[in-house]
Formats: structure tokens, C-alpha cells, sequence
């Protein structure tokens, strides 16, 4: 391997009754434990490392592996996959929407999040309100993303210095204000890789979804960074891309929950 491959999870779940309490636009992307407990097992028996995310932020190169990232902070995170992570021992990276906490059932409060913390594992930021960073003016960029930043400071009492763009929407300024506040490592949802033993990019890390219909052979080409398998990944991100750009983020994400509802 010669790329590191970050891997962008959402919710879990474990049975029939916790899918289904999972939002509708939201089940393409929740994965269950079964299956999230074989991908991991399944990187092990391939020998491919599972990177602890904090090694980011030295700015240091990587070596070759894969690194787990999970957005929005369900519930599922500490009830499902940080026991599943303990027993393997790996690490992952967990972005929290922080208006989320306390305030939209199915998510995690704030004990939750701290046990993540506490036990080793990434917390960072994913906004405060999940509105998508670009399309706000600046002066609300810059809000939304502090608000979430000192939130998560003040509960876990430590420095907070990652995080992810809501939707992996990201631009030029919505990328300077992040900085801005004191982010440091960034996340987007664009399809890619990066180069192993090369220092990370100050661009925001590209990432591959796993969903629910994630076959087990085009997890470990994601895994593997598997050059066909990405081109088929980047042309269907770029039909989704262009699409977005000609309707806006606002309007794709609510056709995308119309016909998911």
C-alpha cells in the first residue's frame, strides 16, 4: 500500500427497531454492527494498519493504512462502535454536530462524547446547527464554527482542533474561517486518498463513505485505495457534484430527503 485511505461512517445500528428510528435519509449511510464488525476484522486479516487519527495533527507523514471517521455523532458511536473499536484496538475519529447534543434524540449527550474522548478516540468538530459552512455569509461561518469548537472545549476540557465540514460542503472562505477559530486538521466528503509517507495536505482530507450496500469486496478496494474502484467512486461523486452546483446544496439535500422519505 502507498495511500491512506479515510474511511467517513455515520450511525449504526443492531437491530431492525434501531434502523428504523434512524431518519430515512439517513439509512443509505447507516451501517449495521454486523457488518461494521467484519469490515474491521476483515482490514486486520489483510494486515492493513488502522491509524490512530491524532497522528494528523503533528502534520508528520503517515504511514500506509486507513483511518475511520465518523460524522453528525449518533448515538450508535459510543453505544455500538467504540466497544466494537476497544476490543480491536483502534482508534477513530468522531465529528459532533453540537446543537445535536441533548437536543435531537438518537444522538449522543455529552457523557457520551466525553467516554469517547476518555477512551482514547478523536472527538472534533461537524458544526454547530449542520448547515452546510459555504452556503452561510461569513460572519455566520465564523459562528457556526465557533460555537461548535468552544462547546466541545468546554465539556471535554481539552484542546479541540479537527473537524469535519457538514455535507463535506467546503470552500475557499468557509476553509479560512475554520482556520480562523483555531481548526487545524479538515475534513471534506470529497472522493479520495492520500499519499502515504508524504506530510498531509492543509487542503481538507478527502474521504470514501461506507454505506449500507457497501459490498465487502469494494470496502477493502477503499481500503486498498484500488485505482479502478476510485475512478468509479470520483465519477459518480462528480455527477453528484455538478448536480449540486447547478440546483445549490440546499435544494440537492432536499430532493435527496424527498425521495428518501
Amino acid at each position: 500500500m502507498k495511500h491512506v485511505s479515510v474511511l467517513l461512517y455515520h450511525a449504526l445500528w443492531a437491530s431492525a427497531a434501531e434502523r428504523e428510528a434512524i431518519d430515512a435519509e439517513d439509512r443509505p449511510y447507516a451501517v449495521s454492527v454486523a457488518h461494521f464488525r467484519r469490515q474491521l476484522l476483515a482490514l486486520r486479516e489483510a494486515g492493513i494498519p488502522v491509524l490512530d487519527p491524532a497522528l494528523l495533527e503533528s502534520g508528520a507523514p503517515l504511514p500506509a493504512g486507513v483511518l475511520l471517521t465518523f460524522d453528525d455523532g449518533h448515538a450508535s458511536n459510543a453505544l455500538h462502535a467504540l466497544p466494537i473499536l476497544q476490543e480491536l484496538g483502534m482508534r477513530a475519529a468522531f465529528f459532533v454536530t453540537t446543537g445535536f447534543v441533548h437536543e435531537r434524540p438518537g444522538y449522543c449527550t455529552w457523557e457520551q462524547i466525553r467516554l469517547l474522548a476518555d477512551s482514547g478516540m478523536t472527538v472534533g468538530g461537524h458544526g454547530h446547527s449542520h448547515r452546510f459552512i459555504s452556503d452561510l455569509p461569513a460572519t455566520a461561518q465564523h459562528d457556526e464554527l465557533h460555537a461548535s469548537r468552544e462547546s466541545l472545549q468546554r465539556h471535554l476540557e481539552r484542546p479541540v482542533v479537527q473537524m469535519s465540514f457538514p455535507g463535506g460542503r467546503c470552500d475557499a472562505q468557509s476553509i479560512a474561517q475554520a482556520g480562523s477559530v483555531g481548526f487545524t486538521v479538515l475534513y471534506s466528503s470529497r472522493i479520495g486518498t492520500l499519499r502515504a509517507q508524504v506530510a498531509p495536505p492543509a487542503a481538507p482530507i478527502p474521504r470514501i463513505a461506507v454505506r449500507a450496500a457497501t459490498a465487502p469486496a469494494v470496502f477493502m478496494d477503499y481500503a486498498r485505495a484500488s485505482r479502478p474502484r476510485m475512478v468509479l467512486a470520483r465519477t459518480a461523486s462528480g455527477i453528484k457534484g455538478l448536480t449540486k452546483r447547478l440546483i445549490g446544496n440546499e435544494r440537492y439535500h432536499q430532493l435527496y430527503a424527498r425521495l428518501r422519505g
